[in-house]
């Protein structure tokens, strides 16, 4: 009968996770040696185990048919991935995405979005209020409300109108209709909180005076654009085809003189590059002369324009090698 012990097995030593090769030992291993020393080894040692392998292998002695290559080659092309291909779809996928999509909860304002409506831009014409309408800020909201009432025909009466309210109702008293808007707790955000009442009492005004001139401007300015030069006989005419308005024609002379400095900017602007135009001049055309004089500077007020004397080289010296010189007697 024979008798096996077991012999309880070793435990292997954990390494510490902070630990590190001792230099008495460091050059024994390979570490401390110079970089092109080891370098030299491996490639001695790369060498040796090829020539061995070689020799030992009978790879040589096997031929790939055309069946294997075709199936090699299948094969790698199903593990080829189009890494733009997918970058795309991310970015795509992003795009689709709106805001609704990130309200997931995790902040306490998701609650409040997902009971509202983000406002989207809407054309002209098609625009509709609600409660709980929700807006990017004040200005947006203001801009929104005041295309609403001149699409539907009405004006208000403004009760309350700060940093954090508005409350506004029509401007006939015997008509029930009222709105009323507060910030958001991010205090930056906009939302119509009540909106109630209808307009049955009160009719459509031609002459609104919720225009401005920075509406019109905002409305007209692609015509503007498309014809500076436009009549104001043809804006008022827009006006009441488009948007069903009487607007006065002292109004639009300001419209255009407004929109003109909004497309190519204001005359402060254009005297501003004087100082520039005139070093150009100098360095292009040598020989020139390009003055331009300023009010003094005061610290109340910027210098303005006083005038400018431009003279081209070119004009100066065939005035003097073509004219005689002449005295003139008075």
């Amino acid at each position: 009968m024979q008798v096996h012990l077991l012999t309880p097995k070793k435990k292997h030593r954990v390494r510490p996770s902070n630990w590190r090769v001792p230099k008495s030992k460091s050059f024994v291993q390979g570490r401390g040696k110079g970089v092109e020393r080891v370098r030299r080894e491996n490639d001695s040692r790369d060498v040796q185990v090829s020539e061995s392998e070689s020799d030992d292998s009978e790879d040589d002695d096997y031929v790939l048919s055309d069946d294997d290559e075709d199936d090699e080659h299948v094969s790698d092309l199903d593990f080829i991935e189009d890494e733009d291909d997918n970058v795309l779809d991310d970015v795509e996928e992003l795009r689709e995405k709106k805001f609704e999509d990130y309200l997931d909860g995790s902040h306490k304002l998701d609650k409040l979005y997902k009971n509202g409506k983000i406002w989207a831009g809407v054309e002209f014409g098609s625009i509709v209020l609600e409660p709980w309408l929700i807006f990017e800020n004040k200005a947006q909201f203001l801009e929104v409300f005041r295309d609403f009432c001149i699409q539907e025909g009405f004006a208000v009466t403004v009760d309350r109108a700060d940093s954090w309210r508005y409350t506004a109702r029509c401007v006939v008293e015997t008509c029930n209709w009222r709105i009323h808007a507060t910030v958001l707790v991010d205090n930056v955000n906009w939302a119509i909180k009540t909106l109630t009442g209808e307009h049955n009492t009160c009719g459509r005004l031609e002459d609104n005076p919720m225009v401005s001139t920075e509406w019109l401007c905002r409305h007209l300015l692609q015509d503007l654009e498309a014809n500076p030069e436009i009549p104001v006989e043809s804006l008022q005419k827009i006006c009441v085809e488009r948007f069903r308005l009487n607007v006065k024609k002292r109004l639009f002379y300001k419209v255009k003189a407004v929109s003109r400095v909004q497309m190519h900017g204001g005359f402060a602007e254009s005297y501003a590059l004087l100082p520039r135009y005139a070093e150009i001049i100098k360095a292009t055309n040598p020989g020139s002369y390009a003055i331009i004089t300023w009010t003094a500077n005061t610290g109340n007020q910027a210098p303005q324009f006083k005038a400018c004397f431009f003279s081209f080289a070119a004009s100066v010296k065939g005035f003097l090698g073509g004219c005689r010189p002449i005295i003139g007697m008075d």
